[in-house]
């Protein structure tokens, strides 16, 4: 199968960032020129019409970090490698995220596509469905209105969703989506593999074949039957906290605050 691999922040800082990951730009530059060597990458879209046997690699960011133009974009403007960048609306312009203005420097360049990734970046599974529709709608329109393209491609925040969330997403305008490891790996729920700072250049190898994104899945799915199978037998789980209400009532970006009449 295809592996579409996920990078978020590529920044020179030694500190472990949530989730770790942070990736250097010395370790970016050589797993890019191991890309550019050994594997044929091409922009996300070509993926979805492309036989699985071909084994394609796309290169996907998430959230739309300002590094991403300042450090990654050189990089990858060096090897020629395409990148979808999915952007989480409400965080634009603010601090170390993109701006406006540089949203539409990243949307003008060719090697780069804007896809969604929600309004406040929030646990799509803990939604109702109307808070869902509501993010789904309103990050599209609100990116759209700052590069003047359309937006059609999504990215699940948490790399969460089930099956109402897919046919959701359709529904709303989206042509695709990717998760991480949740959905049917269908249309809307498109696996990908999340890359961070402890990926040396073999595990990055490994991550790049495409046989790692269905291991890991698997693998994900026996670990939430395990989960199941505890919760049924009366243990305790921990439970992730909702969506901090601080988080999703930010200052939003000027293109939210003037919606259209």
């Amino acid at each position: 199968m295809h592996s579409i691999l996920v990078y978020h922040t590529i920044s020179e800082s030694h500190e472990a960032s949530p989730g770790d990951e942070m990736i250097s730009p010395e370790r970016f530059e050589q797993q890019l020129r191991w890309l550019s060597r050994r594997r044929r990458v091409v922009p996300l879209v070509e993926t979805l019409h492309r036989k699985e046997s071909e084994r394609l690699v796309a290169i996907t960011f998430d959230d739309g970090y300002r590094d991403n133009l300042t450090v990654a974009l050189p990089i990858l403007e060096k090897y020629s490698l395409p990148i979808t960048l999915f952007v989480v609306a409400g965080f634009v312009d603010r601090d170390g995220y993109l701006s406006e203005e540089e949203l539409r420097e990243m949307s003008r360049h060719p090697l780069v596509t804007i896809g969604a990734h929600g309004l406040w970046h929030r646990h799509f599974n803990r939604l109702t469905p109307d808070e869902a529709h509501f993010e789904l709608v309103e990050s599209r329109r609100v990116l759209e209105d700052i590069v003047h393209k359309k937006v059609d491609l999504l990215a699940w925040p948490f790399g969460e969703c089930d099956g109402a969330l897919e046919r959701l997403s359709a529904e709303c305008g989206y042509r695709a989506s990717w998760s991480v490891w949740k959905g049917t790996n269908d249309s809307h729920s498109r696996w990908r593999v999340p890359l961070g700072r402890r990926d040396n250049l073999l595990l990055f190898i490994a991550k790049s074949s495409g046989g790692y994104a269905l291991t890991e899945a698997k693998w994900h799915r026996f670990q939430e039957r395990r989960v199941g199978t505890a919760c049924g037998s009366g243990r305790s789980i921990a439970r992730v906290e909702r969506d901090s209400p601080t988080e999703i009532n930010r200052p939003l970006p000027q293109a939210v605050l003037t919606r259209p009449d």
